[in-house]
């Protein structure tokens, strides 16, 4: 039923009430009077009645009606509110919009959360920073590398919950150009770290603040100073064979090759200078491969007595001739380590010839297998040179040598101790030294037994 219906009837029903009740005043007032002075005043009583009654409720009634009307409007050519009464097209309405403002409330709410746990399942940090330079947004990743004072920052000016003064100085930069603004700095805090910063301004007039990405490159730059120093390292350590393997060819180009005293020893020298240039390329090669995961491992159960009688026949002669005592130690019964054959092979091999070589005569190598329930360890012991404190959490470094101009001279290369550590370390092992000067080194080298 339409409110105009509402209308008319209540209008009626009211001017019938004062009708009769404006008619029994009049009588009863009028007493003595003629009848028609009697009916003309209940006549105007009843149109004065009416009529104001109609304004008042016109009053009323017209803006529902408006009301009804504009939500006809709004709801459209639906079938199921064309024979609604107004008040009932009202309250369809009401319930419609709450349903529909519920569902955009929760919608609101899942978007909500699916943006915070995109946020914090980032590995990069993420800052927003309003125009009052105080925190709108910021990730458990963006907190952690700014170092922040407080777990819940946001509402708080920047430099209040961070000591980082390139990310206040980015988001001032921001907020003054269009331009996405890019700087790389040191991170605040105990763990320094190096952070990739972008500044962008949010889309807006007037711009409502600026988004902050971090990247944490930390691991990248000390990837690119390694590669710098690899081929700084590995030019220089080509340089020296060539150099000299260049100027025994030109002496002997220049008239010794017809010297029957010492061209031999020319011939000599450039063959020990290709062999040192040839086991150089191997050790980079193999290192390369181990370092990148392209090396293919058999890992199984190695019997360690096999492999330490074929290193003590390998370096016999070399002990020999230094008046080295070499020693294998295995305890009773059968040990097994979990690695590769070839691997295990290469550890051993680099670690007896460094003891071999650092060890002045009448020294003594000892090799030994010390078993454990879970971890077999395998031990270098010498009586030779030493390695200073200071120097041993260098010595598994690429090219790095203790004594450079010694360790040419033996034949070294730089990169025996480093292929040990990798090798190790695929294998789930550990590697470690204990040394001091002038008394001897042990290294250690801790494998699995088991898988």
């Amino acid at each position: 039923m339409r409110l105009s219906n509402y209308y008319w009837r209540l209008l009626g029903l009211q001017s019938a009430l004062v009708a009769a009740v404006t008619a029994v005043v009049i009588a009863l007032a009028s007493t003595g009077q003629p009848p028609w002075t009697q009916w003309t005043a209940a006549g105007a009583g009843v149109v004065a009645s009416a009529v104001a009654m109609w304004f008042s409720l016109r009053q009323i009634f017209m803006p529902l009606e408006e009301l009804s009307r504009e939500a006809r409007q709004v709801a459209g050519s639906n079938g199921d509110l064309d024979d609604a009464d107004d008040l009932g097209v009202l309250a369809t309405i009401l319930n419609r919009m709450q349903r529909d403002l519920s569902q955009r409330v929760g919608q609101a709410q899942e978007n909500s959360q699916r943006l915070q746990t995109v946020l914090e399942s980032m590995i990069e940090g993420v800052l927003a920073v309003g125009t009052d330079q105080q925190i709108l947004l910021a990730n458990d990743a963006g907190r952690a590398m700014l170092d922040f004072t407080t777990p819940q920052p946001v509402g708080k000016p920047l430099l209040a919950v961070t000591r980082a003064r390139p990310v206040y100085e980015a988001v001032l930069e921001a907020f003054a150009q269009s331009a996405p603004v890019e700087k790389e700095f040191q991170s605040p805090g105990s763990s320094r770290k190096t952070l990739s910063l972008r500044a962008t301004r949010l889309p807006g007039d007037p711009c409502p603040g600026v988004m902050v990405v971090l990247h944490d490159v930390t691991e990248l730059r000390r990837l690119e100073n390694l590669r710098r120093e690899l081929v700084a390292n590995v030019s220089h350590e080509l340089k020296t064979p060539l150099a000299a393997i260049k100027a025994y060819a030109e002496t002997l180009r220049m008239g010794a090759v017809n010297d029957p005293t010492h061209n031999l020893a020319f011939v000599q020298r450039i063959e020990e200078q290709t062999e040192r240039l040839h086991q150089l390329i191997l050790d980079i090669l193999q290192i390369a491969r181990v370092e990148s995961g392209q090396e293919t491992f058999e890992i199984g159960d190695v019997r360690l007595l096999d492999v330490f009688e074929d290193c003590a026949a390998q370096f016999a002669g070399a002990a020999a001739a230094r008046q080295i005592v070499l020693h294998m130690e295995l305890p009773p019964g059968e040990l097994t380590a979990r690695c590769d054959e070839e691997g295990i092979r290469t550890i051993l091999t680099n670690l007896v010839d460094n003891a071999i070589k650092y060890t002045p005569p009448q020294g003594r190598v000892t090799v030994r297998a010390i078993a454990d329930e879970p971890t077999v360890t395998i031990e270098v012991q010498d009586t030779g040179i030493g390695i200073a404190e200071k120097e041993q959490a260098r010595i598994f470094e690429r090219f790095y040598r203790v004594d450079k101009a010694r360790s040419r001279e033996l034949g070294g290369t730089g990169l025996g101790l480093s292929i040990v550590k990798h090798l190790a370390q695929s294998f789930g092992g550990t590697v470690g030294v204990a040394s001091a000067l002038k008394k001897g080194s042990t290294f250690r080298v801790t494998l699995p037994r088991r898988s």
